[in-house]
């Protein structure tokens, strides 16, 4: 049970958030002081089947106070993770920069533990063992064991009237307890080194905001590359289509709620190319 376009799904909704909000009030500085902000999603999602749960708390301080657009949003924040699949748990720690309202750069570490579920932590020989969901059950042998995340995240998002963006990049180094020199991750639902592997995951956004004010709909396209360094055969690349739906206050029992749902094709794939895929993903802050 992998969930990449589910942990895709979440980002995008959360940086979509981020520049919904820099949008609404993009020349009202943050209030002084560190602001603590917890935030939680849970997602779902179809080929491959994916299921995740995250919380999140975070501490911002803002570090303008100018009410230029460019200016208003800079901070400083530090954060920990916690996420939670049916195949592994992460623990995780993150520190972010932006030093203008339109930029921010993230770095951080995650550990997980994986339960030896669902063909996770699954050993390998090669890249190019076949890694796709048939393939792995008919393989077998998955272990538990652990693997570690280390990662520097830059992203730069715009506005340009109702039209919102986002582009961010997820440059990534791995390793695993796996007892083969390669292992399947099912979080970017590719093959890895075992002792030691790079990957970039890079996520774009462009959406036109069809509802503003308190409760923002915003409609649009995403675009997803993932791709290990050594391994240009592995590459997964996805364009689809994403809505995602802010609500004011408190709705369905949660605060400040927001909806992200994605449909997207496979362009490039070791198993699934021109195959569809979808997602959704419920959030909250407060």
């Amino acid at each position: 049970m992998t969930r990449t376009l589910v942990h895709v799904v979440m980002v995008a909704g959360c940086v979509m958030a981020g520049s919904t909000a820099w949008a609404q009030g993009q020349a009202t500085p943050a209030p002084p002081g560190t602001q603590r902000e917890i935030r939680g999603q849970a997602g779902a999602s179809i080929n491959n089947s994916g299921l995740q749960s995250t919380i999140e708390i975070a501490w911002i301080k803002p570090t303008s106070t100018s009410d230029h657009p460019l200016l208003s949003g800079a901070h400083l924040a530090a954060g920990i993770t916690n996420t939670l699949t049916p195949t592994q748990i992460k623990l995780g720690g993150w520190v972010e920069y932006s030093p203008l309202s339109v930029f921010a750069l993230r770095a951080g570490l995650e550990p997980s533990a994986y339960f030896g579920t669902f063909d996770s932590l699954m050993g390998l020989g090669e890249y190019d063992e076949p890694f796709d969901p048939d393939s792995r059950k008919a393989r077998g042998g998955a272990k538990a064991g652990t693997a570690s995340r280390v990662y520097v995240s830059p992203v730069l998002r715009f506005k340009a009237g109702r039209v919102l963006g986002s582009g961010g990049v997820d440059l990534e180094w791995w390793r695993s307890s796996a007892d083969r020199p390669f292992f399947f991750e099912p979080t970017r639902d590719t093959v890895l080194k075992s002792d030691g592997d790079r990957l970039l995951m890079a996520t774009s956004v462009l959406v036109y905001q069809v509802q503003s004010g308190s409760a923002p709909l915003a409609i649009g396209a995403i675009h997803t590359l993932a791709q290990v360094a050594d391994a240009p055969d592995n590459r997964i690349q996805k364009l689809g289509l994403i809505a995602t739906k802010e609500f004011a206050a408190q709705r369905f029992k949660l605060p400040h709620p927001r909806l992200t749902m994605v449909v997207a094709r496979y362009l490039d794939d070791p198993s699934k190319q021109g195959e569809w895929t979808a997602a959704i993903a419920v959030g909250f802050r407060k």
